[in-house]
């Protein structure tokens, strides 16, 4: 089994994960196990095997450069840089535990998320009840928000319908989960019943704490579905071309047809 351990440039080291798997990618492709973004990694970067790494594009590795196709041992660790990412490889310690996929998920979330700026951490907004509109930025990983009408709690909605302690959300190295802390009217995720067990959030998610409606969103979580362009940031917008046209043809298509008018109303009044 072997340990990645990911940074950024001026960053500290996210926590680690241990892999028991033949063959881990790292890259910024869905298929890539380790995902970075795609500013710094191709689809499918570096292979790494329990007998080596082989790079599948250029890579530094140990400081040097490796040109695609180089090859070489993995041994007591060895350091692979990817643009400002490092990602540490090194045998896992005795008695690690293989990390499970939705935490892999969530570094490679957390690494878009310092891509995208401040404004790609996960938010929940109120869509139907009291405060209608308005929203709170979950906080960063390790922390806890809980929702109530109490004084107890962090995010406090004056409602009949919640209870003092409703609700906890949880954002954590392994994602955004959510359970319900005994509430007396219930919650529920995408109409489905959630009990004193964790359950995780995904963007697009609804939530309901009673009758009040919630909406679940996570900038970073559709970027890495493809929703967001590689090279987008937050808070940028982008013009749409015409449906179906590749943009450079439509711009020449109207240029065309002005240039055919310009003509037909000159012929005209030589014409005249």
């Amino acid at each position: 089994m072997l340990r990645f351990t990911v940074s950024e440039a001026g960053q500290p080291p996210l926590p680690a994960v241990d892999l028991d798997e033949p063959r881990v990618v790292i890259g910024s492709g869905s298929g890539a196990r380790i995902r970075l973004p795609a500013d710094a990694a191709g689809e499918a970067h570096v292979e790494v095997t329990p007998s080596g790494w082989r790079a599948l594009a250029a890579v530094i590795v140990g400081g040097a450069p490796h040109e695609g196709g180089a090859m070489g041992p993995v041994g007591d660790g060895v350091e692979l840089s990817l643009g400002a990412y490092r990602v540490r490889v090194e045998p896992s310690p005795p008695g690690a535990i293989a990390t499970p996929p939705q935490r892999t998920e969530s570094l490679a979330r957390e690494l878009v998320r310092g891509l995208l700026g401040a404004g790609a951490a996960p938010t929940l907004r109120i869509e139907r009840g009291p405060a209608a509109g308005a929203a709170r930025m979950l906080p960063p990983p390790e922390a806890v928000l809980v929702i109530g009408r109490g004084d107890e709690a962090g995010w406090v909605i004056l409602d009949a319908d919640l209870s003092r302690a409703h609700a906890e959300i949880r954002r954590g190295w392994d994602g955004v989960w959510i359970r319900d802390l005994g509430s007396k009217n219930g919650t529920r995720v995408g109409g489905a019943r959630v009990g004193a067990a964790s359950v995780p959030l995904h963007d697009g998610a609804r939530i309901e704490l009673g009758d009040i409606e919630f909406s679940f969103s996570d900038p970073a979580e559709r970027h890495l579905r493809g929703a967001v362009g590689a090279g987008a940031r937050a808070g940028t917008s982008s013009s749409a071309a015409a449906p179906g046209a590749p943009p450079g043809r439509w711009v020449s298509a109207v240029a065309l047809a002005i240039a055919v008018a310009a003509v037909a109303g000159l012929i005209w009044i030589l014409a005249s």
